[in-house]
């Protein structure tokens, strides 16, 4: 099956060990349909929605999202690197990310409310006025990930690790966090606890 070249949306489709890699794939609709063990890598989505759909173990590098729209979406132990998700469609973005791998992205300025980061490695990216109110971000490693102006109200970091949160520049009220880490949320304010 192809995926680029289909004029009618995809319904209730289960798509294995698909590879995609450095194609476009532009105006498709995908409506309850399930990716396994698909590579994404350097591939180009442009307008296209994926609504209520799961990806698993699936590739997302270097991968484009050109007005890309995510409802209700999955992803379960995938590799995310260099994407930049303020491409997207920013009216609707819902998504999932458990038991990921995501290194080097961009969620600045999304309104990200409610998706999670869930047992996954958020290294390196940036949510710098993002508004992550009411996500579960528990159990994640978010080593070298910024967090500027970011709205962390209601989040769960609770057992997460390496975050460097600034609680003058971010907004935590509510948050719940877990020691040891949550000690790093006083380096802001240069003291010493012995």
């Amino acid at each position: 099956m192809n995926l680029s070249r289909s004029t009618d949306p995809f319904q209730s489709e289960i798509f294995s060990k698909k590879s995609v890699e450095n194609k476009k794939i532009a105006y498709q609709l995908f409506f309850d349909c399930e990716f396994r063990d698909c590579n994404f890598s350097y591939t180009d989505f442009e307008s296209t929605l994926f609504e209520d759909c799961r990806f698993i173990n699936c590739n997302f590098s270097l991968t484009k999202m050109l007005r890309t729209q995510f409802r209700g979406v999955i992803f379960n132990n995938c590799k995310i690197m260099g994407v930049d998700f303020t491409k997207c469609d920013t009216l609707m973005i819902d998504f999932s990310m458990d038991e990921c791998k995501i290194k080097n992205c961009l969620f600045s300025n999304l309104n990200l409310k409610k998706c999670n980061f869930y047992k996954s490695e958020v290294m390196e990216s940036d949510f710098v006025n993002t508004n992550l109110s009411g996500s579960n971000l528990s159990e994640s490693n978010f080593s070298g990930s910024l967090f500027h102006n970011t709205n962390l109200f209601k989040v769960n970091l609770i057992k997460s690790i390496n975050y460097n949160i600034n609680p003058l520049k971010n907004n935590i009220k509510e948050a719940d966090f877990s020691l040891p880490e949550a000690m790093t949320l006083l380096n802001a304010f240069q003291i010493t606890i012995q």
